[in-house]
């Protein structure tokens, strides 16, 4: 907020020089800034940028420019909030259809895609040749489940000789569209598109012969790729072909579930498992449905229900484990993280979650936590995140010599890694290297796109000035 103030303040004193004195910004100090504000979002240097930005804003009041270049960046770094201010700066400046079309891509990443539509179709007034609208559009109605509107939309991204990404693009939406109807035009696109993975999934469910089973392959595929919209048009079909299939009533109860309809999901659910009380799928989905709900009795129940049908299964046991984190019994957790990693001894993924579980609920760090992240960098010795972890398993156990070394080895492999500059950082901080830890936290801050390690490490950030 004092930050908001003081910008405020500052554009406020820039209007009155130029009136009190007659004075006009200086174009090659505008021009600077923003050559300095491209090269901080070159490096994905954002807290940099933004100022770079804000000071060229202030130099050129009247200017989209620099609005429109801090909005794609925040775009880019999925601070959707941010980036809507900056478009509707952009707008008041003067901009046209291209603040518009950012304004309505922030609104799409926070989830609202009916404001994001009427925002491209007033953007679309203004730029009716514009290819990349109607792939947005595109994008926007398949989201809410209007297919024939988002083929429409993909068939006139293709009609103005849009460029190759967006024509890419609109050939790979085309082609999941039309998978619903037409396997053979969907695998034209796919080709078109250059989609290996989309044309794969085609031909596989092309060799399907029973029209329910390859409805059901298409829609469990697009849910774990988290198209729901599909996934849903591809379950309920299933469904109505073969209504005693549980294990598409489960895929389709866990779609609706990802949706938000809860009570759809559970009678859904219920009726899967009342055709098939085995199903340990069934019983996983209404496990999940039980624990986000917070009823973790129900929960196990169900978990114990599968588990029973299939007691190797890691994912079924880290279930097991999440339900006892969340009722504070961390030895129980423990004991279930183990055996998640003793059922796949070879994924690197449950190691992962186990050294996870110890550091995240700072439990048993040394005694457990620094063993098993040194088994993860022994099983995936290429692996950034084994030795990020190692790193802050090392500083936890207060051995910070082994934590650099650790975490200098996660940034070698992947240099922009925001967890292990926050670690490293965090690190710096608590052994008094100030100027590091600030140059690495500003660095976890900048390239954090999901906002947990971006609040922290500006957290720490305040807390050191």
């Amino acid at each position: 907020m004092w930050h908001s103030r003081r910008a405020g303040l500052e554009l406020a004193l820039v209007f009155l020089g130029v009136l009190l004195l007659g004075l006009t910004p200086y174009p090659r100090a505008y021009t600077a800034a923003l050559r300095q504000a491209e090269a901080h979002r070159a490096a994905r240097e954002v807290s940099a940028a933004v100022e770079a930005y804000l000071s060229a804003a202030r130099l050129e009041p009247t200017a989209p420019l620099p609005w429109l270049r801090m909005g794609e960046m925040l775009l880019e770094r999925r601070r959707f909030a941010e980036a809507d201010i900056a478009f509707r700066e952009a707008k008041r400046a003067g901009a046209g259809a291209e603040a518009l079309r950012g304004l309505g891509q922030s609104q799409a990443g926070r989830g609202d895609w009916a404001a994001a539509t009427r925002t491209w179709l007033r953007a679309l007034e203004m730029s009716p040749g514009d290819a990349s609208l109607y792939l947005l559009l595109a994008r926007a109605a398949l989201a809410q489940s209007q297919f024939d509107e988002a083929a429409d939309f993909a068939g006139q991204a293709l009609d103005r000789d849009p460029p190759p990404t967006v024509a890419a693009a609109a050939h790979t939406l085309l082609g999941r569209v039309l998978a619903a109807t037409d396997l053979d035009g969907a695998a034209e696109q796919a080709r078109l598109a250059g989609d290996e993975d989309l044309l794969a999934l085609i031909e596989t469910a092309d060799a399907e012969p029973d029209p329910a089973r390859r409805a059901l392959l298409l829609g469990a595929s697009f849910l774990q790729r988290g198209e729901l919209s599909l996934a849903r048009q591809h379950l309920e079909r299933a469904v109505a072909l073969a209504p005693a299939d549980a294990e598409a009533r489960a895929y389709l109860a866990r779609t609706l579930e990802l949706q938000g309809e809860t009570a759809a999901a559970r009678e859904m659910l219920d009726q899967a498992l009342a055709q098939d009380p085995d199903s340990v799928l069934g019983h996983y989905f209404l496990a999940l449905h039980w624990q986000a709900l917070g009823h973790l009795e129900g929960a196990q129940a169900e978990l114990w229900a599968a588990l029973r049908r299939d007691p190797e299964n890691a994912a079924l046991r880290v279930g097991m484990a999440e339900t006892f984190v969340q009722l504070g019994d961390y030895a129980r957790a423990e004991e279930w993280y183990q055996g998640a990693v003793e059922a796949a001894p070879d994924d690197i993924e449950f190691h992962l979650l186990l050294v996870h579980f110890y550091l995240d609920h700072l439990y048993r760090v040394a005694e457990g936590g620094l063993p098993a992240a040194q088994a993860a960098v022994e099983l995936a010795p290429d692996d950034a995140r084994a030795y990020d972890l190692l790193g802050w398993a090392y500083h936890l156990a207060g051995r910070p010599l082994e934590a650099q070394q650790a975490l200098s080895q996660a940034l070698a492999l992947d240099p922009d890694m925001a967890s292990a500059h926050y670690h490293l950082g965090s690190l710096y901080a608590a052994t008094g290297r100030l100027a590091l830890a600030r140059q690495h936290l500003q660095r976890a801050a900048d390239l954090d796109t999901e906002g947990y390690v971006r609040d922290r490490a500006e957290a720490l950030l305040n807390e050191m000035r």
